[in-house]
């Protein structure tokens, strides 16, 4: 009875810690496995796990780059010239801004679907007038250093990252 108690107790703690191994494999190069996964069009999972994850993932000293993990994830971006700084955040996976470096804000949803856009004075914009694509690449060129930095893992589980993920980028 007891050797049975004791296979028990190994194979727990043996799921238990390769569990914790794959979460935080998955969380810390989400950057990465995003730039290889399959999305729909107009999906950016780039953009999306680099804010979400912001907590989990590399977030290296560069120059003129700040990151705020206090309430929603984060990038500003001083090193452009304007008189606000950009930032691009997220709200746990929600709701998704960008300040613009041109001094409007722009909001998207979860399926990163631009929804909302007004200038610095709060007058709305229709976002039918907004180039979606252009925003979106001046939101990468923003972020563009951080997602550099992203480091291929150690141990490849973009199989995991890709069934986990599936519905939420498909």
């Amino acid at each position: 009875m007891k050797k049975f108690f004791n296979i028990i107790l190994i194979i727990s703690v043996t799921l238990f810690c390769l569990t914790g191994f794959c979460f935080e494999n998955i969380k810390s190069n989400s950057v990465y496995y995003a730039k290889h996964t399959p999305h729909k069009e107009g999906a950016e999972p780039v953009l999306m796990m680099l804010v979400d994850n912001l907590f989990w993932i590399y977030n290296p000293e560069i120059d003129g780059i700040e990151y705020d993990l206090d309430g929603g994830n984060c990038i500003k971006n001083y090193n452009c010239k304007s008189e606000d700084e950009p930032w691009f955040a997220s709200y746990g996976g929600e709701e998704y801004s960008y300040n613009s470096n041109d001094d409007k804000f722009y909001n998207f949803n979860s399926d990163f679907e631009l929804t909302y856009c007004s200038d610095r004075h709060y007058k709305k914009i229709d976002i039918k007038n907004i180039d979606v694509e252009e925003v979106k690449k001046d939101i990468y060129k923003m972020v563009q250093p951080v997602i550099d930095a992203q480091s291929k893992p150690r141990v490849n589980l973009q199989w995991l990252f890709d069934i986990i993920y599936k519905d939420r980028f498909n």
